[in-house]
């Protein structure tokens, strides 16, 4: 297993982290065994962090890792939750939400603690809660060895939160696909030139780049490395970065962990070639390709006025399109879509974009392709 360092502390940590929000069901509820078994056997192939969340598998996730950290687990990682800031209402929820935290995790501290989602929006929420100096406090009792956030936003927005307090540690949504998204990868190198770990969640995009990918991306990758796994070469690119400290992984099933064991027994800073890099961007620039939208998220032709999540759709099904996989458009089309476009126009008063095609003849054109 490769190790790298916390700047700041020296701890030790793994380069790989097993995230618990994707833990084996059975018969729609957690499998117990499966997950508590998964965990342990990260642990023993030499994983020492372990990310939860409060909210995570419906509030189950932290008690079943409380569970699979007992009979001397624990003292073996470093665990790190979040708090779950869209519950907070008033400050004092902030001590109480934390308490209820270390019970199902069975602990009197965790190791990092993260203010959970961050975006503009919560962010302002958090200050006016006084979160700052709450995480700060938590630190300074040791019930809370690192503090940061997890972060799903704009450039700017991590910025001004990333240099708003003396965070130990961030969260970022982090893949080949998103060097210049969310965070990107400029603030990856901003966090780590101010001595803040990063913590990689979404290496895989959710499993989207390992799930499906289209010809043209996979004779990519066999014509520069025959028979290297997608997940392999995902996980190389954030390895060969010397800003990234942790890059979690959502695994499900023992199989997914001997693989990323074997990837990160192998793979550290340098482990890509100049003719890899080039492999990499070449990919990159074969899934834009394929985008046929290009929509950003956003949200200012929200909300419409019949009620149309037009960001969710398009971007689900720009995605579709990316990853050759349109069973999930149609899955996201069932839950999103339910009112009709009558042609207003009111989104393309208010969108920046200046698409080719206009939005409304966009939706208007999948509404009758998901009824075809």
């Amino acid at each position: 297993m490769l190790y790298r360092t916390f700047p700041g502390d020296g701890q030790r940590v793994s380069a790989l982290g097993i995230g618990c929000m994707r833990l084996a069901q059975k018969d729609g509820a957690v499998d117990r065994p499966a997950a508590i078994s998964l965990i342990r056997q990260a642990i023993d192939g030499g994983v020492n962090y372990v990310d939860t969340a409060y909210g995570y598998h419906g509030g189950e996730s932290e008690r079943i890792v409380g569970e699979a950290l007992q009979d001397g687990y624990r003292e073996r990682v470093l665990l790190a939750t979040k708090l779950p800031v869209w519950l907070v209402e008033k400050p004092e929820d902030m001590e109480r939400l934390f308490c209820e935290q270390l019970e199902k995790l069975r602990t009197d501290h965790v190791d990092v603690y993260l203010l959970h989602a961050l975006d503009k929006a919560r962010f302002e929420k958090m200050l006016e809660m006084g979160a700052l100096d709450f995480m700060r406090r938590l630190r300074s009792e040791g019930r809370a060895r690192r503090i940061g956030f997890s972060f799903h936003d704009e450039a700017d927005v991590f910025r001004r939160i990333l240099t708003a307090c003396d965070w130990d540690v961030c969260q970022v949504q982090m893949n080949l696909l998103d060097e210049h998204r969310q965070a990107t990868m400029d603030g990856v190198r901003l966090a780590a030139e101010r001595g803040v770990g990063v913590i990689v969640m979404e290496p895989l995009r959710g499993g989207a780049l390992t799930k499906t990918a289209p010809e043209a991306v996979d004779a990519l990758y066999n014509a520069c490395v025959p028979g290297r796994s997608r997940a392999d070469w995902a996980f190389r690119y954030l390895l060969d970065r010397p800003e990234v400290t942790v890059i979690l992984s959502g695994m499900t099933y023992p199989e997914q962990l001997e693989e990323n064991l074997r990837i990160f027994d192998v793979a550290d800073v340098g482990c890509l070639s100049a003719e890899e890099k080039e492999t990499l961007a070449r990919v990159r620039e074969a899934y834009e390709a394929r985008t046929p939208i290009g929509c950003t998220g956003c949200g200012y032709c929200q909300p419409c006025p019949q009620g149309v999540k037009i960001p969710e759709i398009f971007q689900a099904y720009d995605r579709a399109a990316m990853f050759d996989d349109p069973d999930s458009f149609r899955a996201v089309y069932a839950r999103e879509q339910r009112p009709d476009c009558v042609g207003c126009l009111a989104c393309e008063a208010a969108c920046p974009q200046h698409f080719a095609v206009p939005i409304h003849e966009r939706i208007q054109a999948i509404a009758a392709q998901m009824r075809a």
